[in-house]
């Protein structure tokens, strides 16, 4: 799994320095064509090298901080902020062509230089740097990056307000940039708000719970519990229970709908509190060193609503996929949502095979209970 992000998270930034690259071929391009053409010049040499080295710094920054955390937002968040980039990448794409050779990296003055007003530039000034700004912030999201999210996104704002001045003092020079564009917003426009905004209303969160034993697990009010019974020699009936010492739940909430629920349980972590029990389940049942992992994840959206329900849940077992419905009840108190419930799950529908032994028959079918504060 640890791969697999690994993988995604290095194609996607390879992704976008490809692009980086191809931008600064075609702006060095168009730079020389305007320098032939147009008695084109640099006017700060100072202000390209800033840039320079501000994005540099930003994809180093990027790509160590998301291979340390090696994990990607849950998936309806990443499909969220991955159509947001993909709406960025064709506005981007937008601006190069309608501005042509006009389009450059570097800030030139020239001696006929043309304004575009029509298009989005009817709506923003700057649409290209609004696309830097929205990238420097999603894209680290994206890999929970949070430093590199935060650090850049604020230093990205002094760095562009110098750049946003320069550039339009250059064109105040030389054109009638001032009265062409004097109501025009220079970067957030309605649209564009919307979409940020769309991209910000998906709260993405990730809780870990960890005990150091079974004990420690029974006492507490987060749990995933499992219940069976064991009857010997077919006359004396047992019950034992089993918990999990390590759960990790990722969700996501908008507005009041659960939309995206993974909880991640390892199989070692299992724990009846009886040794010779935990190793069978774990090395002969469950065969943790190759299915590590168990999945229970939700399939559709629920109502964070105060109540009793049932909703039907995927269990992902040893690669098999199972779908059980679950009852369940929520609570709130003090903005928080307590969410228990119980279903069961057979060993035969699992693929599991039957732990009993000649003196002991254990029942196919365990008892699941779990309850977790979200």
């Amino acid at each position: 799994m640890i791969f697999k992000s690994a993988l995604a998270i290095n194609l996607i930034i390879l992704f976008y320095i490809i692009q980086r690259v191809m931008e600064l071929i075609i702006g060095r391009k168009n730079e020389e064509w305007l320098k032939k053409n147009n008695d084109a010049y640099e006017v700060s040499s100072k202000e390209s090298l800033r840039m320079k080295i501000f994005h540099i710094s930003w994809f180093v920054a990027l790509i160590i901080e998301s291979n340390f955390i090696h994990n990607i937002q849950p998936a309806n968040v990443a499909v969220a902020i991955l159509l947001v980039l993909s709406i960025c990448q064709i506005v981007r794409f937008y601006t190069m062509a309608k501005l042509k050779q006009f389009w450059t990296v570097k800030v030139l003055s020239m001696r006929e230089q043309v304004i575009t007003t029509d298009g989005l530039y009817k709506f923003i000034r700057h649409p290209n740097y609004l696309i830097v700004i929205i990238e420097l912030l999603l894209l680290p999201l994206l890999f929970k990056a949070y430093i590199t999210m935060t650090l850049f996104s604020v230093l990205n704002l002094f760095v562009l307000s110098r750049r946003i001045q320069l550039e339009e003092d250059t064109l105040m020079k030389q054109t009638s940039y001032q009265q062409l564009f004097s109501h025009t917003s220079r970067l957030i426009p309605f649209i564009f708000s919307l979409l940020l905004f769309f991209a910000t209303t998906l709260q993405a969160n990730e809780i870990n719970f960890h005990y150091n034993n079974y004990a420690e697990a029974k006492k507490s009010p987060d749990f995933v519990k499992f219940e069976n019974t064991s009857t010997k020699l077919g006359m004396i009936t047992t019950g034992f229970d089993g918990y999990s010492k390590d759960i990790k739940v990722q969700y996501t909430i908008s507005g009041e709908q659960l939309t995206q629920l993974e909880t991640s349980i390892p199989v070692a972590s299992l724990d009846t509190d009886a040794e010779s029990r935990d190793k069978k389940m774990h090395n002969d049942i469950m065969d943790a060193e190759k299915f590590p992992k168990i999945l229970v994840s939700l399939p559709t959206p629920i109502a964070l609503v105060p109540g009793e329900y049932t909703v039907d849940m995927i269990f992902t077992i040893k690669d098999k996929k199972i779908k059980k419905p679950v009852k369940y009840s929520i609570k709130k108190s003090n903005g928080n949502y307590s969410v228990s419930g119980s279903s069961t799950l057979g060993l035969t529908e699992a693929g599991l095979p039957d732990p009993s032994i000649f003196i002991a028959k254990v029942k196919d079918t365990f008892d699941l209970k779990f309850s977790v504060t979200l």
